[in-house]
């Protein structure tokens, strides 16, 4: 199979292909009535300068994950924190994470690096550990947060 590849890769020559100039010191004419670009509504529009960053990370997985938790707003924000404080502390957090230029083993530590903290504080954040555990898509959006929370500048150890 490779051979094959080797073969279709050393049949084109890609030296031919590539663009050509056909016109030098040509200008291009502009319509000159009156146009109007429509935003980018991918772009970032209306910022508020005053928001955290971190504080929209938490407040978007809060929205989406926590409508019936009992804890107040702040409170929440404050378990988030500790979390992602916890997992900075791991000691294998430096070398597999902060460190690590392979996207996948990166990942993948950070998985178990988030799996260890959780089960250290599975008592202090039982309803937590338990959607954690049992619930997938959960854990999954869970993990997500994490990594942008640890990725934030704004949150120190």
């Amino acid at each position: 199979m490779n051979k094959l590849i080797d073969e279709l890769l050393d049949s084109v020559d890609l030296s031919t292909y590539g663009l050509e100039r056909t016109k030098l010191n040509h200008s291009i004419e502009l319509d000159e009535s009156g146009t109007e670009v429509d935003p980018n509504p991918r772009g970032v529009h209306n910022v508020d300068e005053d928001k955290d960053p971190l504080d929209e990370i938490i407040q978007t997985f809060n929205e989406r994950w926590f409508q019936g938790w009992d804890a107040t707003p702040e409170d929440q924000r404050m378990k988030l924190v500790n979390l992602t404080k916890s997992i900075k502390r791991h000691p294998d957090y430096k070398t597999k994470v902060a460190e690590n230029k392979d996207v996948l083993n990166r990942d993948l530590a950070f998985k178990k690096i988030l799996n260890d903290v959780m089960s250290k504080q599975r008592r202090q954040e039982l309803e937590l550990y338990k959607l954690y555990a049992k619930d997938e898509a959960f854990q999954q959006a869970f993990l997500n947060t994490m990594k942008r929370m640890t990725e934030s500048r704004q949150l120190r150890v």
